[in-house]
């Protein structure tokens, strides 16, 4: 039998002591240093704008920076290793969405981030979408599209923003409940699609409701038919609900931004990155920020709540996926 010397046994209890100590002083005065907030898309972008509107506002509350870093790549799936792969002690955020988070890894067989390997501290707003057609398509309403598409002598072609994407996955959904085929055309981000539906080389897509679509079908060169949301536009009130249309009583999705951390990050960071995120959307000149872009400031929610939400909207995304048999290209 061997017996450990009282004196390592000291030096291990002081080391460890040493430890927990320093990790205790880091999350008090946490963060001492700037923050990297990651966008997986381009600037411009839904993400990007939100990302560096509440970034400025919780730069405010921390007193450090936050630098905004565009990582473009893989449907998104660049950004969120990025993030996934840097060290989780909260000094790598995510302005994120459910389209790189949990849709590129359905859709996507070069996306190697999986929804489980980050964590949501805090909602920052939702963008409503729609379902929109070209001008010169002969339909005004929903039913009016469900009745040309099934009739039609060949598939409607629609755009995306991927194999996978909520967008595609949402345009399979309505082909589906309207009995019709479609030709899905996957593109490298939204402005290439919109700009080819408003020159009629594309029957419709599925859009999120921010400033260039608003101002395209205000300009008349879409058409919108129904917003897949539970309550009209105060910016579209005539556009009629997809709820309403029979078969799309549950077609209701939206597009949210987040700030995400790595879900290895302690409970400490994440509750500071939290608070501070919820904080700056306090702040009126960050709420007109996002407002203007087309999204509705989300409501506080708490950790636990964000938790619950985010394993929900993993579930339906993989329930849509396997209702229309995805296969990650």
């Amino acid at each position: 039998m061997h017996l450990i010397p009282r004196a390592f046994i000291r030096h291990c209890s002081a080391l460890f002591a040493g430890i927990a100590l320093a990790a205790a002083v880091a999350a008090q005065t946490f963060p001492s240093k700037p923050i990297s907030m990651i966008v997986a898309f381009p600037p411009g972008g839904g993400s990007d704008v939100l990302g560096r509107a509440v970034g400025k506002g919780m730069a405010d509350v921390f007193g450090q920076p936050i630098i905004v870093e565009n990582v473009v790549g893989v449907g998104g799936s660049l950004g969120v290793l990025k993030a996934s792969n840097a060290q989780p002690d909260g000094y790598t955020l995510l302005a994120g969405s459910p389209l790189e988070l949990i849709y590129t890894p359905l859709g996507v067989a070069a996306a190697k981030n999986k929804p489980e390997d980050m964590r949501l501290a805090a909602l920052v707003g939702h963008t409503p979408i729609a379902i929109v057609v070209r001008k010169d398509l002969p339909v005004n309403t929903l039913d009016e599209f469900v009745a040309f598409a099934k009739k039609a002598d060949k598939p409607l072609s629609y755009g995306s923003t991927g194999m996978g994407s909520l967008y595609h996955l949402m345009a399979e959904k309505a082909l589906q409940t309207a009995g019709a085929r479609g030709l899905h055309a996957p593109y490298n981000g939204m402005a290439p699609y919109l700009k080819d539906l408003m020159g009629g080389v594309l029957d419709f897509a599925v859009v999120p409701l921010v400033g260039p679509v608003i101002g395209a079908i205000e300009n008349g060169q879409i058409k919108a038919l129904a917003v897949a949301s539970s309550q009209p536009l105060a910016r579209l009130p005539k556009l009629p609900l997809a709820s309403a249309t029979k078969g799309f009583e549950d077609y209701q999705f939206s597009i949210w931004i987040g700030v995400v951390a790595s879900a290895k990050t302690p409970e400490s960071q994440m509750a500071a990155v939290h608070k501070a995120t919820y904080t700056a959307l306090g702040n009126p000149e960050i709420r007109k920020i996002i407002e203007t872009a087309g999204s509705t400031v989300a409501e506080p929610m708490t950790l636990a709540q964000l938790d619950a939400f985010y394993k929900k909207e993993t579930v339906t995304a993989t329930a849509i996926a396997k209702s229309i048999k995805l296969q990650p290209q």
